[in-house]
């Protein structure tokens, strides 16, 4: 019986970076969508179904706080984990971000691509976690 890979969403508008985490993800075995800004996030995100979405906070034409905004405010998006990802750790209102957004995570730049994919496997294979639950 085959297996379904986890589709992720990288939204991350610098290229090289988004490579990285593609690469790393891939190399886990997820199906990975690369989107270069959150407009073109948002129409993706619509047109098919994730597992997981990880986020820049600051890109062009949508920010990663919109891109939250526009996720969380659809009929059935509460469920899908949200990994935010940022250089403005010090700048930003964590808390006040992974409460509105319900966000899954925050990892903030520079981090290990291994920081990445072992976060990605947490959220997207619960039961194989510690502590998860089916």
């Amino acid at each position: 019986m085959a297996t379904v890979k986890p589709r992720v969403l990288v939204v991350e508008d610098n290229r090289v970076m988004a490579d990285v985490v593609r690469f790393n993800l891939t190399r886990a075995d997820m199906d990975v969508k690369v989107a270069f800004n959150g407009r073109a996030a948002l129409a993706a995100f619509n047109a098919g179904q994730f597992d997981l979405v990880i986020t820049d906070y600051q890109m062009p034409e949508m920010s990663g706080e919109e891109l939250c905004r526009a996720i969380r405010g659809g009929e059935h998006n509460a469920l899908v984990p949200i990994l935010l990802v940022s250089a403005k750790g010090y700048e930003l209102d964590i808390q006040g971000l992974v409460e509105e957004f319900s966000l899954s995570r925050v990892l903030f730049k520079p981090f290990s691509p291994r920081d990445v994919v072992e976060t990605a496997r947490s959220l997207v294979e619960p039961a194989a976690s510690p502590g998860g639950t089916e």
